[in-house]
């Protein structure tokens, strides 16, 4: 208390143009010094705006991912259940039986090849080359394989020929389980 009346009893024995000047000087001090409180303030709001935005961005991401995983691993149940109702099921014995459906001829060299997809799938496909098509066949046998679930075309490449014939390079696929011998 004994600070306070000292700054009291100073207070009072200054001129008035001397009070003026320390209480501008004062309310300046204060000024800045709320200035400065406001502006931190601000400073912490805009980052923490930006944080929320970027916690915003990366929880619709994460949907997204979710939705995502959901839809593959609904897929993925839809395949098993088809290569469960087709366990004697081959690629080959399909594209034999898919070309005299079709009366199709494909080139030579038409032999399936296994890769590795995941570790519960290989991914067993097969290459072949049609020549001579018209337009309408193609869309004919393009309608009848995506009729077969189980097979999925991979790539297809088409090329124009003489007298409006073209020639389809397709890769045709399906999955199967890895076999685990352990």
């Amino acid at each position: 208390m004994e600070f306070l009346a000292k700054i009291a009893a100073y207070i009072q024995n200054l001129e008035h143009k001397q009070f003026k000047n320390y209480l501008l000087m004062s309310l300046l001090g204060v000024a800045c010094a709320a200035g400065g409180i406001v502006y931190y303030i601000q400073l912490k709001n805009i980052e923490l705006i930006n944080k929320f935005k970027q916690v915003q961005s990366l929880t619709e991401k994460a949907y997204k991912i979710i939705a995502d995983n959901r839809a593959m691993v609904k897929d993925e149940k839809r395949f098993k259940e088809q290569l469960d109702n087709n366990k004697d099921f081959t690629i080959q014995s399909f594209f034999e039986q898919f070309c005299r459906e079709q009366s199709l001829t494909p080139e030579p060299n038409w032999n399936p090849r296994s890769e590795e997809v995941n570790e519960k799938f290989d991914e067993i496909t097969l290459p072949a080359t049609f020549k001579g098509l018209t337009s309408d066949k193609l869309v004919q046998v393009l309608d009848a394989l995506d009729k077969k679930e189980i097979v999925y075309i991979k790539e297809l490449t088409l090329r124009k020929e003489e007298a409006s014939k073209i020639t389809c390079d397709i890769i045709i696929a399906t999955k199967k389980y890895k076999s685990f011998s352990e």
